[in-house]
């Protein structure tokens, strides 16, 4: 059997590594280009967009629609601040199977991409725990 190959298409910039996928279930993380194609072909956008949300290393939000197998910079957001990229891990699946909260306090001591990458470690870790391969 033949493997497929699916052309991925980044507009207009690509987002800084690493950077965290909302999925309709979970949250993802990703380190390259390579993870971040396979995270996001290998999961459902929410039920209520026809978009995934990408939040790269500096806040940015970016959007991948499957339909057209694209990501682009999101549009009209702003980008994300310390404290809900935290909200979102925090009230996310990962954390409640994991049992494991990232804290909301110092955040004006540390910077936006410190608290990324160790969200990003926490679940690099979650995904290996449970055998994923992304």
């Amino acid at each position: 059997m033949k493997k497929q190959k699916i052309q991925f298409k980044i507009l207009f910039r690509s987002p800084k590594y690493p950077v965290i996928v909302i999925s309709q279930d979970k949250l993802l993380a990703s380190r390259d280009i390579d993870t971040l194609a396979i995270a996001l072909l290998s999961i459902p956008p929410p039920s209520e967009k026809d978009y995934v949300k990408v939040i790269d290393f500096t806040g940015e939000e970016f959007w991948f629609y499957p339909e057209k197998i694209y990501l682009t910079p999101g549009f009209f957001p702003k980008k994300w601040t310390k404290k809900r990229v935290i909200e979102l891990y925090n009230n996310s699946s990962n954390a409640k199977e994991s049992n494991s909260n990232y804290p909301l306090k110092s955040l004006s001591s540390k910077k936006f991409s410190r608290i990324i990458g160790e969200i990003c470690e926490l679940l690099s870790s979650e995904q290996w725990r449970n055998c994923d391969t992304v």
